[in-house]
C-alpha cells in the first residue's frame, strides 16, 4: 500500500515538473506578437487600424459624410509591407468597407429569429451583394501583405464619377500615409468583386485621366495608380449588359428590366433614372450616333465609366475571374475585357468556373487569384 502511495506521489511530482514550464510558455505566447507563417490563418483578425477616415465628402443631396477604411496589418510585420486594397460589391447600391467584419446585431442573428434562406429563383436580384470574395482576398495577410478595405459613395448618394473620385482618393491617402501604416507605397494593388470589380478595373484602366481623378481627400501630389488588379465578375461595359446576357440564364425581358430600365443600378449610377430614361435609352442614342441629343453627355459618361473603353498599353497586369452561370453580370463582359487587354499588350489571366454563379468562384479560382496577386506584390 505504501509503495503504491509513493509511486502515485512521484508520478504527480513528475507531471507538475513538466506542466509548470508549459503554463509559463502559454502566458508568454499571449503577450508576445505572433509571427505569420504558412499555417497561420489571419482572415478572422480584427482591423489593426479601424474606421480610418480618409476623406470628407458631400453627397448629391448636400449631405456630408466621412469615407472610411479598415487597415489590417499582417501579424509579426516589422518592415514596410505591400498592400492589397479591396473594393466591396453590392451593385453600387449597398454595402460598405466593413463587409463580413461588420458588427453583428444579435436580434437579427439569433437562430430562433433567423428566417430560412429563400430558394434562389435564378433572378439577377437574388445574386446581388454576395461578398464572399472579401475573406478570399483577406487571405493575403497570411503571406505578410497588408489588407485594406475601403468605402465609397453608393449610387443613391452620388452619381458617377463620385465613386471613382472616392477610390482614387483612398489610394492617394494610403500612399501619402504609407510610413505611418508601415506600407510600401510602390506596391499597392487593388481587387474587388461585382460592382467592386467594376470600380477596381476602372481604377486600373484610368490612371492619369484627370476627369476621373477628383480631389477627394486631397493628397493630390500622390499618384492613384496601382501595380496590379484582380477583378471578380465585375461589369466592364455599362451600356451592353442586357444585350450580352445568355438567354439560357436569364430571359431578355428580365435582363432589360435589370440593366436597361430607369430603376436599374447602372442607370442610377449614371444619374439617368427618371421616367423615360435608363441605360437602354443611352445605348440607343449611342448606336444611332445622335450627337445632337440632349443626353449625349450621359452617353459619353457611360462610356467613360466602362473600363472596356479605357484600356491602354500602360495598364497594370490583371487577373479576371467570372463564373459561367452568372445571371447578373454577363461573362461576355469579362471576355471582352480580356480581349482588349491582350490587344493592348497588357498582361492578364482569365479564369472561369463554368458552374459558378455571381458569387463564389470555387477554391481553384480563389487559390489561383491569391497566388497570382501575392506573387505580384512580393516580387522584388
Amino acid at each position: 500500500m505504501n509503495r503504491k502511495i509513493k509511486i502515485i506521489t512521484i508520478s504527480l511530482l513528475l507531471i507538475s515538473t513538466f506542466a509548470l514550464p508549459l503554463v509559463g510558455c502559454s502566458k508568454k505566447a499571449k503577450t508576445s506578437v505572433p509571427t505569420a507563417t504558412a499555417t497561420t490563418d489571419q482572415t478572422s483578425m480584427a482591423a489593426t487600424y479601424k474606421d480610418v477616415v480618409f476623406a470628407n465628402v458631400t453627397n448629391d443631396n448636400g449631405a456630408k459624410r466621412d469615407l472610411k477604411m479598415n487597415i489590417f496589418k499582417p501579424q509579426g510585420a516589422t518592415k514596410a509591407t505591400p498592400v492589397l486594397v479591396y473594393i466591396h460589391g453590392g451593385g453600387w447600391a449597398m454595402g460598405d468597407y466593413q463587409v463580413d467584419d461588420a458588427p453583428k446585431n444579435p436580434s437579427t442573428t439569433s437562430p430562433a429569429k433567423t428566417k430560412p434562406a429563400a430558394k434562389p429563383t435564378g433572378k439577377a436580384t437574388d445574386q446581388i451583394a454576395g461578398d464572399s470574395a472579401y475573406k478570399v482576398f483577406k487571405r493575403v495577410l497570411n503571406s505578410g501583405i497588408t489588407f485594406v478595405s475601403i468605402d465609397y459613395r453608393l449610387n443613391s448618394e452620388a452619381a458617377f464619377p463620385a465613386q471613382s473620385y472616392d477610390i482614387k482618393g483612398a489610394i492617394r491617402y494610403i500612399r501619402a500615409h504609407a510610413k505611418e501604416y508601415g506600407i510600401d507605397p510602390d506596391k499597392i494593388a487593388v481587387c474587388g468583386n461585382s460592382a467592386g470589380g467594376h470600380l477596381a478595373t476602372e481604377l486600373a484602366t484610368t490612371g492619369g485621366i484627370k476627369e476621373l481623378e477628383g480631389k477627394v481627400g486631397g493628397n493630390l501630389d500622390y499618384s492613384s495608380k496601382v501595380m496590379a488588379c484582380v477583378d471578380f465578375y465585375g461589369p466592364t461595359d455599362l451600356l451592353t449588359m442586357a444585350n450580352e446576357m445568355d438567354l439560357s440564364l436569364q430571359p431578355h425581358k428580365e435582363a432589360v428590366e435589370t440593366h436597361d430600365s430607369p430603376k436599374s443600378n447602372e442607370s442610377i449610377l449614371l444619374g439617368f433614372s427618371k421616367e423615360g430614361q435608363g441605360v437602354g435609352v443611352l445605348r440607343d442614342i449611342r448606336d444611332k450616333n445622335e450627337t445632337n441629343s440632349p443626353y449625349w453627355d450621359k452617353v459619353k459618361l457611360a462610356e467613360l465609366a466602362s473600363p472596356i473603353n479605357n484600356v491602354t498599353s500602360d495598364d497594370p497586369p490583371m487577373f479576371i475571374a467570372h463564373g459561367g452561370h452568372d445571371s447578373l453580370v454577363p461573362i461576355q463582359q469579362s471576355l471582352r475585357l480580356k480581349d482588349a487587354l491582350i490587344k493592348a499588350g497588357v498582361e492578364n489571366i482569365f479564369m472561369s468556373n463554368s458552374k459558378a454563379p455571381h458569387g463564389s468562384q470555387g477554391e481553384d479560382v480563389n487559390n489561383a487569384a491569391i497566388t497570382w496577386i501575392t506573387n505580384k506584390l512580393l516580387a522584388k
